[in-house]
């Protein structure tokens, strides 16, 4: 008898944790995914929109002095190759003049690990004015100092303008600050 109250107490003392180790756990919920927007290092693509501002103060063989403000957005292929699309509103001399110019600009070196870098630029379009109306060109070589992303600029550049029977056509400094 003693053997068989010894069963079952210790049956009952096993009852407990047998039903506990079966039992469903419902009453706790998992940490759900928050609801927000994924996190993009925008810096850091190579490819998206950019945008520029630039000025560009410099001098005409036979006009003088002109200075344009430069607003320039494209989209950006990597950072060797860039497409834009560009106005720069402008005075030479007393004349005020507006190029619309598709904008063409490129890394020549990697600047994945570098602060400063060289880059090329070629503007090509059509220069509106009362007197310098005509193709607008403009190659221009210099440096960028930054991010890859968020950089300034700066560049000597060539300007040159197609009239009907003649040409104008000087240097400028670009300077600017592209994001």
């Amino acid at each position: 008898m003693k053997r068989m109250m010894l069963l079952l107490s210790f049956a009952l003392m096993l009852l407990p944790a047998s039903l506990m180790g079966q039992a469903k756990h419902t009453d706790y919920k998992l940490p759900e995914v928050p609801k927000r927007a994924e996190y993009i290092d925008f810096p850091s693509l190579d490819q998206g929109l950019w945008f520029a501002a630039q000025v560009t103060p410099g001098i005409f063989v036979r006009e003088g002095f002109t200075i344009r403000a430069e607003l320039i957005a494209g989209y950006r292929f990597g950072e060797f190759f860039r497409v834009g699309a560009g106005i720069a509103p402008g005075v030479l001399g007393p004349v005020f003049y507006m190029p619309a110019f598709l904008d063409l600009r490129g890394n020549i070196i990697s600047q994945e690990s570098r602060m400063v870098v060289p880059y090329w630029n070629l503007d090509a379009g059509y220069s509106i004015s009362r007197v310098y109306s005509g193709i607008y060109l403009s190659p221009t070589v210099g440096v960028r100092v930054g991010m890859p992303r968020n950089d300034f600029i700066a560049g000597l550049s060539y300007i040159a303008q197609l009239l009907p029977g003649t040409a104008v056509h000087g240097i400028a400094l670009k300077l600017g600050f592209e994001f």
